[in-house]
């Protein structure tokens, strides 16, 4: 049948539909759905009768050509989610993207640096640097200085043929190396700017002692020297006109200041009225010094911040000991920490390492270290984030509460459509019953308590948050935010360690680890600590992604991985759009929530929880089960950690009891023996008088209910087989409820004797040859059946070959065993005789 053209109206506009006499209603409202962005199931199409339901023939419609039809419901996202118009980009697949667009998707294994020689040393700095977003962007937007009417090749990078005038231009090489690797997923050879490093820095070009190859260098020394260079060449300028200003880029982002005193030690010059000077310096990079009792990073910061100058006083006119206490001034955006690893060695001639290990934290806070002016800027800043940090989590835990709550009670209405059917009696007469529990012996009703549901809850901390972080605008607007390469706030955020791996600084592996970037900015709560558990660690041109455990392990301790740099970027302040977008958000959830205002905590059931019998019936069968498993456990536990009775007392005897009646009518393997006449059950050691058996092993020591608590003989003399049914007590355990392996083979030689010994003619014989091969673990406190059989063919009036299976009750075999047994020419023994 040919489509019918009707018209559809909905929210005030007309859509054309073709429709498909042979289909049913849902492929009509599917086809709806992709004109109006109305699911399905929220459609409401008016038709003759009533509304077109999913299973209707549209031919029963009789629609005719033109005709109109009504359609109502709105998107389940609200207004502007049925805006799907055609994306602003066209779609793109992996397959048909070039290196350098699959290079910048998020997510992407970024590029690793080729080893070129000994120059592990300079791939970790340089994946270091590219951690800071900012140096890329200044670097994309840096052009060298050249002469009028010259034409600088380093222009030519632009075009992708740098490096030609790389060896004149450190920071040109840099910009280049790191385009070619924003560009790529493999490993690139950073050549060109090797060569303009050792253009620069010639002792980076120092060879090794043999000449084959260039030596191994400091990782801490080429980042520095790198650092210098840029803070040359790279310039910003801020504001216009007049009041402009021109200032390196590595000292507005990378740069503290240090405020100094310095005062002599000698109390003579103290007495005679010298008075402590004041300084100012620039720093680059904070140095943990390692001693005998530094364990902490904070301990080398506070004692690198300290140190003792011997020089000329004025005063005495003679060298005395000056100490000069340093505190941080200003604290830049991103700041080095240097761990002071290496020292030259005298008997060596080599920088020698300190295998020390101090821990460093993943947030460093550095207000400790300041000056008191900073300190009373900071402090309120740093609280208040941290105020706000706890809130957030706070919220962030009531969504998830919420969200656990909403399953839970969809779990429950699903429970309750489908398997209760209550009948409409049962559910009035349970109504009843729950309204006078209510009500106590006195009529009085019960009181109720209030309490705020999640959602309120959660509505009343996102607007505590909103007044937090107000209230930080305003602290940072106080203090003038004028600088955004400071720190607002103390607290540090770890981005990049460079890690040493060897001895010295002239040998040894060094690697990177950076941490993964965040494309969206700052993130809270489950968001935040899911991008934090991420790191990329850079080992050349091996690029591998580890957890955030990985970084704590870099502590040090000895020749492995330690940390060298750590790379710390000040925390990101919260702002106030992320705050109004998260208010929205849970205002909305707050609006939407199913929970009620009321919790009412009292043990009165609720008129419509006409679902709580069957939780109750669950929790009291769960209860059954769980409490027999418990007491279960709970005797077999006793009974495995108490001392077992000694033998010969009551308590001993009544186990032996308990043994001897299992034996009796708990064994198939008993009941199929004594069934079968070609088998005689016999009793062991009946030849023995008592005094005779304390003297013996098996019938002595290892008597009683906690070793051999029962041995019993089925002896065929038709076909040369013992079977021996014997109860292995806890007493004879080398592990715990696991029998002594060679208590075991004391049991077994004696059976395997049993059957050599009813060979041979004198009756008697010793063990020549024993060999055991264990299979499964034996088990205390359990029954073991021993088939032993004869080897008739080999066995002869003097000696004896016999082999042996020890079985659990269930056949599973565990001991496997053979033995040759002889009788003695020049060594006189008791006949044993007929018994065993």
């Amino acid at each position: 049948m040919e489509a019918i053209p009707i018209i559809v109206k909905h929210a005030g506009k007309r859509h054309e539909v073709e429709l498909d006499p042979t289909s049913n209603g849902e492929t009509l409202k599917y086809q709806l759905f992709s004109l109006t962005g109305v699911e399905p199931d929220r459609q409401k199409v008016l038709v003759k009768g009533g509304q077109l339901k999913d299973d209707t023939p549209l031919s029963s419609l009789n629609a005719k050509p033109g005709q109109i039809f009504m359609m109502m419901g709105t998107p389940s996202g609200g207004q502007g989610s049925a805006n799907l118009g055609r994306p602003k980009e066209a779609v793109k697949f992996l397959e048909d993207m070039t290196e350098a667009e699959v290079a910048r998707q998020e997510g992407a294994t970024p590029a690793g640096l080729q080893n070129l020689g000994n120059t592990c040393y300079l791939n970790s700095s340089l994946q270091t640097l590219r951690s800071v977003p900012e140096l890329q962007e200044e670097l994309m937007r840096y052009r060298p200085s050249g002469g009028a009417g010259q034409s600088s090749l380093s222009d030519l990078t632009s075009f992708g043929i740098g490096g030609l005038g790389g060896s004149r231009d450190l920071a040109a090489s840099l910009r280049d190396l790191f385009k070619q690797m924003s560009e790529t997923q493999e490993g690139i050879p950073p050549l060109m700017f090797l060569n303009a490093l050792r253009g620069v820095f010639p002792q980076f070009a120092q060879r090794d002692r043999n000449g084959q190859g260039y030596s191994q260098q400091d990782a801490e020394e080429a980042f520095s020297q790198i650092l210098n260079q840029l803070r040359a060449k790279l310039t910003i300028t801020e504001g216009e006109g007049e009041s402009a200003t021109t200032t390196s880029f590595v000292d507005k982002y990378l740069a503290g200041q240090f405020e100094s005193v310095t005062e002599c030690e000698d109390p003579a010059a103290k007495e005679l009225g010298e008075q402590p000077s004041q300084s100012s310096d620039v720093f680059y990079k904070l140095d943990c010094h390692i001693g005998k009792e530094t364990n902490h990073l904070q301990d080398g910061i506070l004692a690198g911040l300290e140190e003792e100058i011997e020089k000329n006083s004025p005063l005495l006119d003679r060298n005395s000991v000056y100490k000069k206490r340093s505190r941080i001034a200003r604290l830049p955006k991103y700041l080095t920490v240097h761990f002071v690893r290496f020292y030259w060695k005298r008997e060596t001639q080599k920088k020698a390492k300190i295998m020390r290990k101090v821990t460093f934290p993943a947030e460093l806070d550095v207000v400790e270290f300041c000056t008191e002016g900073l300190r009373k800027q900071l402090v309120p800043i740093r609280d208040k984030v941290r105020e706000i940090r706890k809130e957030e989590l706070e919220v962030e835990r009531s969504q998830k509460r919420q969200r656990v709550a909403e399953e839970r009670a969809e779990r429950q209405q699903k429970e309750t459509n489908l398997g209760e059917s209550v009948e409409p009696m049962q559910k009035k007469k349970a109504t009843e019953e729950n309204k006078s529990k209510v009500n106590d012996k006195d009529g009085d009703s019960q009181m109720e308590e209030t309490f705020k549901t999640d959602a309120e809850y959660e509505a009343e901390k996102v607007e505590s948050i909103r007044v937090a972080k107000k209230e930080l605008q305003e602290l940072i607007n106080q203090r003038g935010a004028g600088d955004s390469g400071t720190n607002q706030s103390g607290l540090y955020e770890l981005r990049a360690v460079i890690t040493h791996q060897g001895a010295s600084a002239d040998s040894g592996h060094y690697t990177a680890y950076v941490k993964k970037q965040e494309r969206d900015g700052p993130q809270t709560g489950s968001k935040r600590r899911e991008v934090d558990d991420k790191w990329w660690w850079f080992n050349d041109d091996t690029v591998t992604e580890v957890e955030a455990q990985k970084i704590e392990t870099l502590s040090g301790g000895g020749e492995s991985h330690s940390a060298l740099i750590c790379l710390y970027r000040a925390i990101e302040l919260p702002k106030s759009e992320i705050l109004q977008s998260a208010f929205r958000q849970s205002s909305i959830q707050t609006r939407s929530s199913w929970q009620p205002a009321v919790r009412n905590v009292s043990t009165t059931a609720h008129p419509n929880a006409s679902r709580e019998p069957s939780r109750w019936t669950r929790r009291l069968i769960y209860a059954g089960i769980f409490g027999t498993l418990g007491v279960g456990a709970g005797k077999w536990l006793d009974n495995k950690i108490t001392v077992p009775p000694v033998p010969g007392t009551l308590e001993d005897k009544l186990e032996l009891q308990e043994i001897q009646r299992v034996f009796d009518i708990g064994l198939p393997i008993v009941q199929e023996l004594r069934s079968n006449p070609d088998y005689v059950e016999k009793n062991v050691y009946e030849n023995f008088t008592d005094e005779h058996k304390t003297h013996r092993l098996t019938s002595g020591s290892l008597a009683g209910s906690r070793g051999l608590g029962l041995q019993k003989v089925f002896w065929n003399d038709k076909e040369k087989k013992l079977v021996s049914v014997v109860f292995l007590g806890p007493g004879l355990e080398g592990w715990p409820t696991m029998v002594h392996g060679g208590a075991l083979g004391t049991v077994i030689d004696e059976n395997l004797g049993r059957a050599a010994i009813r060979h041979f003619p004198a009756r008697t014989g010793v063990t020549a040859n024993l060999k055991l091969n264990y299979r499964a673990p034996v088990h205390s406190d359990n029954f073991y059946a021993l088939h032993t059989t004869l080897d008739q063919e080999r066995s002869t009036d003097t000696k004896a070959y016999a082999k042996c299976e020890v079985r659990d009750m269930a056949g599973r075999l565990c001991v496997e065993a053979t033995g040759l047994f002889v009788v003695p020419k020049t060594l006189r023994l008791n006949m044993v005789g007929e018994d065993f």
